[in-house]
């Protein structure tokens, strides 16, 4: 095997995702019978959890590993996984996620209220259809009894995405584009990828941000644990508010705040979270300067 390390090394970005797409599609058809047995074998709740699990397997935590492995004879380093993070920097982000999460949702309903001209009325209905199908099965999968279950979806929709979903986009499709066009270049396409693929027009935009934050995130401190950090809490957040209100606790419903009679909120906290971005990069670029 070892003749094949770093083997892609200097080939062009055409090769490096032609050959991450083989890698993906491998993947899929050896998936494909074991989906099918847990179809048959599982409750409908069940299974579109187990497909997520092989679903984030499959297509974003292997790949990523199997092509910086081909791509360079560093593959830790080619995934910017070889850096500790520093727990100052982790309770940071953490902090600045929380705090965001008003402006996340101010960002939501703005983008929610757009609409599309009349000539693509057509296409306007077939994404809300899609949006209410998607919304329906994301129900079905937070809606959860126990602790046990809780931390099942944990794992399933709060963990495995954000590890998969960095080591794929920040870690691998990034480093892809960034040695073509460019390191920022790389961090809005890869943010534009990753928003367009979740298949939701009216979250877009607070995605795509998001997705360029973690892209910067990235740039500034060459470590992929700490996008993986921010979007882990980001996905933690939903999974766990979620469970508490659907097992009775009264508690605000988090997804409006920032909105409607709370804006101010949702506009102090994108003022806040700005001036935390632009603190955190200042901090990372000082560690990075310190550190070489």
């Amino acid at each position: 095997m070892n003749k094949f390390k770093g083997v892609l090394q200097h080939s062009g970005i055409f090769s490096k995702l032609v050959v991450l797409f083989a890698i993906i599609c491998f993947f899929i058809l050896l998936l494909a019978p074991l989906s099918s047995l847990i179809n048959v074998a599982s409750t409908e709740s069940n299974t579109l959890k187990l497909y997520q699990l092989l679903l984030s397997i499959g297509m974003f935590v292997l790949p990523p590993f199997i092509l910086a492995y081909l791509c360079s004879k560093k593959p830790a380093e080619y995934l910017y996984l070889n850096k500790k993070a520093n727990p100052k920097d982790i309770v940071f982000i953490v902090l600045l996620m929380l705090l965001i999460i008003p402006f996340i949702n101010l960002l939501g309903d703005l983008n929610h209220q757009l609409v599309l001209p009349k000539a693509l009325a057509g296409l306007e209905k077939w994404i809300k259809i899609n949006e209410d199908a998607a919304s329906k099965l994301e129900d079905q999968m937070l809606q959860v009894h126990g602790v046990y279950a809780l931390f099942f979806n944990v794992f399933v929709i709060a963990i495995l995405p954000a590890l998969g979903e960095e080591l794929f986009f920040r870690g691998t499709i990034i480093r892809v584009f960034q040695d073509w066009k460019g390191f920022k270049t790389a961090i809005w396409v890869t943010a534009f990828i990753f928003s367009a693929i979740h298949l939701q027009f009216y979250g877009f935009v607070p995605r795509l941000l998001m997705g360029a934050f973690f892209g910067y995130l990235l740039l500034w401190s060459e470590n992929l644990w700490l996008p993986i950090t921010a979007h882990f809490i980001n996905n933690l957040v939903a999974v766990v508010f979620y469970y508490l209100k659907f097992n009775g606790y009264k508690i605000p419903d988090i997804d409006a705040v920032g909105t409607g009679d709370t804006l101010w909120i949702g506009i102090a906290s994108g003022a806040v979270g700005i001036f935390g971005i632009f603190w955190l990069k200042s901090s990372l670029q000082i560690q990075k300067k310190y550190s070489v």
